[in-house]
């Protein structure tokens, strides 16, 4: 399927802490014409990964090409420190900030859409809904785009938890969770000698995707970043609760069948806010969905969602 892809460094202008940073941005839309009010999906990566994630280069494992393809305007960003973004001290780079400044570039890339200057010759948009989409990390950043500032009309959380990161070992017994430790350092100090491939990858994963998480991994893939925000406190159980608490949009939370969330109604029970709340586990998927060789039934029901979206902003 054929689509374009039209990258951009986008200014948050100024925030609130007095900085003004530059993003990196790549919007994905269908070759040919749009429909005026085409849905948009905002991808956000996770930890140590970039928005090209989000379009692997490999023929089948692009999900930017395939929204693109059912007529879905994808827009994934590079978080501050974050691949081609900019990079400022880490400690500068919290979660809030890092939400806040993605918020201000998405409302430059949506200005631009609705007045048909994203590139010459792409004509006006105004879209029918705006969904974020953030996988791990990205999911947190998501929810705290959507609790602090309004950024969506929808809002799926893909392999992010919203109780407590529990992170899969093959002998459940070295599960790595903080929920009930009274030091959470007992937790992390597991994160060294960790088994990240099985957590991330499914067996059947090719092994030049699967292999760069394995110990010693030389390299960075053009996917992943060597730097990442400042997600300290990220781990702590509970910590995003009362955000989650304020979302009043539909929320779609998706996961793989080995993933780092945890039981279902923890989850759920989150989001007491919101009218529509969907779950969704997809079998023969690790954390790192887009690699998984089922990855098309997660991308398959976002776009269900999307279009779910959509249609009740235009019939509410």
């Amino acid at each position: 399927m054929s689509h374009e892809r039209i990258d951009l460094r986008l200014a948050t202008g100024r925030l609130q802490s007095g900085h003004s940073w530059e993003l990196a941005v790549t919007v994905h839309v269908r070759a040919g014409e749009l429909t005026a009010d085409a849905p948009v999906l905002v991808c956000l990566p996770g930890g140590r990964y970039n928005r090209r994630y989000f379009d692997l280069q490999e023929p089948g494992y692009s999900e930017a090409e395939y929204h693109a393809g059912q007529g879905v305007i994808v827009i994934a960003i590079d978080h501050v420190r974050v691949g081609e973004s900019d990079m400022p001290d880490l400690q500068e780079a919290s979660l809030p900030a890092t939400a806040e400044a993605n918020h201000a570039v998405l409302q430059v890339a949506l200005q631009r859409l609705r007045e048909g200057t994203l590139r010459p010759g792409l004509q006006p948009i105004t879209p029918s809904a705006v969904v974020g989409e953030g996988q791990s990390m990205g999911g947190h950043i998501a929810l705290l785009m959507q609790a602090r500032h309004r950024s969506f009309d929808g809002l799926a959380m893909l392999g992010s938890s919203v109780s407590c990161t529990r992170l899969p070992a093959r002998d459940r017994s070295e599960d790595i969770c903080l929920l009930g430790k009274n030091d959470p350092a007992e937790g992390m100090a597991k994160f060294a000698a960790f088994d990240w491939r099985y957590a991330f990858h499914w067996e059947d994963v090719p092994e030049h995707y699967a292999a760069t998480e394995a110990p010693g991994a030389a390299g960075t893939p053009y996917w992943r970043s060597d730097t990442s925000p400042n997600a300290s406190g990220g781990l702590i159980p509970g910590h995003f609760a009362a955000d989650a608490a304020q979302v009043t949009v539909p929320v779609l939370l998706a996961m793989g069948e080995r993933d780092v969330t945890q039981d279902p109604l923890r989850e759920l029970a989150a989001f007491m806010s919101t009218p529509d709340l969907a779950y969704f586990i997809v079998p023969r998927m690790a954390h790192m969905h887009n690699f998984a060789s089922t990855r098309h039934r997660l991308w398959s029901r976002l776009g269900v969602f999307v279009r779910q979206v959509a249609e009740l902003r235009r019939n509410p």
